[in-house]
């Protein structure tokens, strides 16, 4: 597979990852019912502290992983649960072997076929952040 075709099969990955249902600004349009609102409580019980009070539903965030959000550059190829995909499977390896291999491809080296698409994605990131990613990765 061709260097054009890979990026453009990279692109199209990352710019469906992007598209979705959920659009912030229409929330606030909609008119929600009580039983909507229970339920939005119940699915968001198991991520946050809630505290309802009268008709307010206070929501304390629970916090995250920094790299979790460094992961959202990764899912269009290694998969939101790291299974794969384009890229290889990252759930279930060491932490050690995960942290080698990003700071390989910051180094430039090449470790496989498809080292070219990670020495840019690798080259982005500060050594702090590969720790970061990494340990997100492990809980995966």
């Amino acid at each position: 597979m061709g260097f054009r075709k890979r990026g453009l099969i990279l692109a199209l990955g990352i710019a469906l990852v992007g598209c979705g249902q959920n659009d912030p600004g229409l929330a606030k349009t909609m008119a929600i019912t009580d039983s909507q609102r229970n339920a939005i409580e119940d699915r968001i019980k198991s991520f946050s502290v809630v505290n309802v009070v009268g008709d307010n539903v206070q929501v304390a965030q629970v916090e995250e992983l920094p790299g979790k959000a460094l992961y959202a550059g990764c899912i269009a190829c290694h998969g939101a649960q790291g299974s794969g995909g384009i890229g290889p499977t990252l759930a279930g390896k060491s932490h050690e072997y995960i942290m080698g291999r990003l700071m390989a491809y910051k180094a430039g080296e090449k470790i496989g076929p498809q080292s070219n698409m990670m020495w840019s994605q690798a080259s982005m990131l500060s050594e702090k952040e590969i720790h970061q990613v990494t340990e997100y990765i492990e809980t995966l």
